[in-house]
């Protein structure tokens, strides 16, 4: 008795995980569309587990912006304000750029060497990773990380602050971006474009290329943005 409760207590994160995982997948998959009223039970039969371990992964998930609970209602698929984001990203290119330009005189040889080993984790993960929107997640963590350790080497506690602050507005968007677009190769050519800048010491340099990474992040966005207007009409 003891042991199947145990088995059965170590088995319960998995399924919550599992369930969470997937349908967090079939959101930024498009497999689930903005605003669609989502069906628990057909939900539930289509992952394979019970009504339990999806509540969980919907409360989960309502606090992560993608899905919006109502009352008597139920749940529905987030509709992303696409503009919105995009506006928040003109904000982002302000502050990315100002703290690549201050990290190039502020930043110490470890900060430097925590960004190296940043890209570093960048790179093996390009080589190895499968198109599996598991590893966006790593690719998105990874991205974050890089730009929050530019931003500590300014000792601008104001611009962390803001920075810090924005990035968490934006991070269903940047998943969304790294799942829908093929990004791999991208994303670690314009980090890397941007730590160099940097390491050499070159603010001119490192304002062009934090530019030009959210630039991309724009036009990726829009793209994704036209995407859902033709999901919307269909």
């Amino acid at each position: 008795m003891a042991r199947a409760l145990t088995r059965k207590a170590a088995e319960t994160p998995s399924i919550r995980q599992k369930t969470y995982q997937e349908l967090k997948d079939l959101i930024l998959t498009g497999q689930l569309r903005p605003s669609e009223r989502i069906s628990e039970s057909r939900l539930a039969e289509r992952i394979g587990v019970s009504r339990t371990p999806l509540r969980e992964a919907l409360m989960k998930l309502e606090k992560e912006g993608l899905v919006v609970g109502q009352r008597n209602v139920g749940y529905s698929v987030a509709d992303f304000d696409l503009q919105t984001i995009c506006d928040l990203l003109v904000v982002r290119e302000a502050l990315d750029v100002k703290a690549a330009e201050i990290a190039c005189e502020t930043a110490t040889d470890d900060d430097l060497a925590r960004i190296r080993a940043i890209i570093t984790e960048m790179e093996k993960l390009t080589a190895t990773a499968s198109t599996q929107p598991v590893e966006a997640v790593k690719q998105l963590e990874l991205g974050l990380l890089i730009h929050r350790v530019i931003a500590e080497a300014t000792r601008n506690v104001a611009l962390i602050r803001f920075i810090d602050q924005i990035y968490e507005q934006l991070q269903v968007a940047l998943l969304l971006e790294i799942v829908w677009v093929e990004l791999s190769d991208l994303a670690i050519t314009e980090h890397t474009a941007i730590a160099e800048a940097i390491y050499a010491r070159d603010p001119v340099r490192a304002a062009a290329a934090a530019r030009a990474h959210v630039q991309s992040s724009l036009d990726n966005l829009r793209r994704i943005q036209k995407v859902y207007a033709l999901r919307r009409a269909g």
